[in-house]
Parts: C-alpha cells; sequence; structure tokens
C-alpha cells in the first residue's frame, strides 16, 4: 500500500500539466542583407481617443495587442484589432492606429528596420 501514494502523486501531477501545444508562427520574415538591420522592439499604449498618425517604416513591423481595442487602417480599409491579435505591415505601406475606446490600448511592436534611418516617417492619410 505504501507505493499507491507517490503512484497516485506522480499520476495527479502529470495530469495536471498538459502538454504544450505546437509553436504558432504568425510571421516568417526574410531579411535582407544588403542593408544593415536592426531590430527594436518596443511597447506603445494608446489613450481612449489616441493614435499614432499616419507613417510608414523602412522595413517591417510586426505587432501583438495586449489591451483595449485598435483600429488598423490601411489603403483605405480598417481592421479592428482586440486582445490576441496581431499584424504584420510591409516596408514602405502608410498605416494609421486609431483607438476609439474608452480605455487605453496595449501593443507590442517589434520592427526589423534599416539600420541608421529613422524607423518611423509620416506619410500622408491614405
Amino acid at each position: 500500500m505504501r507505493l499507491a501514494i507517490p503512484v497516485l502523486a506522480l499520476a495527479a501531477t502529470a495530469a495536471a500539466a498538459p502538454p504544450a501545444s505546437a509553436p504558432q508562427t504568425h510571421a516568417q520574415i526574410d531579411v535582407p542583407r544588403a542593408r544593415a538591420q536592426q531590430v527594436i522592439v518596443q511597447s506603445r499604449a494608446f489613450p481612449a481617443g489616441g493614435e499614432s498618425g499616419w507613417h510608414v517604416h523602412p522595413g517591417t513591423e510586426i505587432a501583438y495587442i495586449t489591451s483595449g481595442r485598435l483600429e488598423l487602417q490601411v489603403k483605405g480599409k480598417t481592421t479592428v484589432l482586440e486582445p490576441g491579435d496581431s499584424f504584420t505591415m510591409p516596408r514602405g505601406v502608410p498605416h494609421n492606429g486609431v483607438n476609439r475606446g474608452d480605455q487605453a490600448a496595449k501593443v507590442v511592436i517589434t520592427l526589423v528596420v534599416d539600420k541608421g534611418v529613422a524607423p518611423r516617417q509620416p506619410a500622408k492619410a491614405r
């Protein structure tokens, strides 16, 4: 009977920890070597009613919404993003993020951009 208790405890521990799921790839991007690149990781909060303003990047942007709601405006189209959503923005594409909600929207942003160039540049509204 002494062996039953440790075996039950081991079985309970194994049942409490489900196996990890396979990774889910959100973006896979080739980075050209012709230009020196840098990776910038940022967090940004958009207050209620706030926006990023129209801009472009000299490289790729990958963003993940951690809280709140954010409207992403690109090429005359608006996409509503909520916590857990992400997007990838290609080099040179004008875009704008707008928070029309009543609470802050928080975003984690990874930029893979040309080194020595401003990572964010203003653009005309589209």
